[in-house]
């Protein structure tokens, strides 16, 4: 792992603080001794707050496999970084979706002009963890579409809603979005914006099965705001209430094939605290397959 020590300065510099090669214990300490500075000279400055995040997600961007595994040697800087998080309060501003994803989606009407699309595909969409899967590969026996992008949020999904799901002749929905509870929205807010999508689903394929992707709960949880793994837990429970009483409404487990025998989540199986690994795909590929096969999702030829 790479190590790391933080040039300690006053929070006004904090967006200039120095990262350099130490060995553990400095680099704790140096964390340990700028959480400490920060809450003293904490303010709703938005230049301070955003320093703040970009330090500290440095340090934790280092560290979150080893705190995964050790979290007991984080302890006293774990309490302080949280009781920072409960003064500097992140506002998250993003372009829109046309700024952000339109050379995207038109780098998939390029490919679909050159290409000929596979009849009645089951479509993932959503946010990177989907765009990471490589279901081409994973799901062979079946008729795939990819239309994910990485780094979107739902209300993204629904500006290209017509792009992404709408144009085609699906044969089943699959959808996964965490960035809208990542970046700080209440579970239910982040549920009714999916039911905002599935609504249109509905109206335009009345049989198609939409299939929910539970959020995954990923090692950098620990690193969250505070209330995301509430957040988190909300979100998903919602799901599983709407798919037991509509048919067509399926909720997915994306944790189920990679806890631990003690219902934990295993590090190992993320490359970078958020996103699966091939090892970790590899591991939710069987029961996508059955998932896929259950929904009697088009064979490819």
């Amino acid at each position: 792992m790479r190590k790391f020590v933080m040039g300690l300065v006053p929070l006004l510099l904090l967006g200039s603080a120095v990262i350099a090669q130490a060995d553990d214990a400095s680099d704790k300490q140096a964390f340990r001794d700028f959480l400490a500075q920060a809450k003293t000279a904490a303010s709703p400055d938005a230049d301070k707050t955003a320093a703040f995040y970009k330090t500290t997600g440095a340090y934790w961007r280092a560290h979150w496999l080893d705190y995964s595994q050790h979290p007991e040697n984080y302890a006293e800087v774990m309490g302080l970084y949280k009781a920072n998080q409960a003064i500097y309060h992140r506002k998250n501003e993003r372009k829109s979706a046309e700024e952000l994803y339109r050379k995207e989606i038109d780098g998939f009407e390029e490919y679909e002009a050159k290409n000929t699309l596979p009849k009645n595909p089951a479509i993932f969409v959503g946010s990177s963890t989907p765009r990471r899967w490589k279901t081409a590969e994973a799901f062979p026996e079946f008729n795939i579409i990819n239309r994910a992008i990485g780094g979107s949020v739902i209300g993204d999904v629904q500006y290209f809603y017509k792009e992404t799901i709408g144009k085609y002749h699906p044969s089943a929905i699959l959808f996964y979005c965490d960035n809208d509870v990542t970046g700080g929205a209440d579970g239910s807010v982040a549920f009714q914006k999916t039911m905002d999508v599935y609504a249109r689903v509905r109206a335009d394929f009345p049989k198609v099965p939409f299939v929910f992707l539970s959020m995954k709960h990923a090692p950098n949880s620990a690193f969250a705001d505070l209330g995301e793994p509430a957040n988190i837990d909300k979100f998903n429970d919602l799901a599983k209430a709407q798919a037991k009483k509509d048919p067509l409404f399926k909720y997915f487990d994306m944790d189920a094939g990679v806890l631990d025998a003690k219902g934990h989540v295993r590090p190992e199986l993320f490359f970078d605290g958020e996103h699966f690994n091939d090892n970790g795909y590899a591991l939710v590929n069987p029961l996508m397959k059955k998932m896929l096969a259950s929904l009697h999702v088009t064979r490819a030829k």
